[in-house]
């Protein structure tokens, strides 16, 4: 039930449970001992060419019924104007939306996640079999149980983060 701008949900989640994949994708992680090491691999992925033209876009506005061509008016206003590399990093930050929802649904029932960035994206894409042309992958988040109790976290103040106005 993660949000999306207009709904778009533009993206997929693959899970990675197979061990001997994990292990290939081990070395295209930098080594991060997570990869092998977590109960799941969820590999997140943004939707390319997003442009109102596409049908799987005009397919996530059916529901809006009667409003259908005033919502697809509105996002094609939005969208169409823009090049295919903001449409691609809008739709990589809708992937970060939905998996802050995704880490927070796994903490609630006590699972571990960690989201990975540092990884070689082409080749993970190729070990895959990524259509590019249809997708990329934004990053990676390891989910599993805790081996060990967990350091102390350190944060910033809330002052300095939060400015009321």
């Amino acid at each position: 039930m993660a949000p999306s701008s207009f709904g778009m949900e533009g993206w997929e989640f693959w899970v990675v449970q197979d061990g001997t994949l994990k292990e290939k994708l081990q070395p295209l992680c930098w080594n991060q001992p997570q990869i092998t090491t977590c109960s799941d691999l969820v590999v997140l992925l943004s939707m390319k060419n997003l442009r109102s033209t596409n049908p799987y876009v005009q397919k996530q506005f059916e529901p809006r019924g009667e409003m259908y061509e005033k919502y697809l008016q509105t996002y094609k206003n939005f969208i169409d104007s823009r090049s295919d590399e903001e449409i691609n990093c809008w739709a990589g930050k809708q992937v970060y939306i939905a998996s802050a929802f995704l880490m927070l649904a796994a903490a609630s029932i006590q699972v571990d996640s960690c989201p990975i960035e540092g990884f070689e994206k082409e080749k993970v894409e190729a070990l895959l079999n990524v259509d590019t042309t249809r997708l990329e992958i934004q990053y990676l988040i390891a989910l599993g149980y805790r081996a060990k109790e967990q350091q102390p976290r350190y944060r910033r103040p809330l002052d300095d983060i939060v400015k009321f106005l």
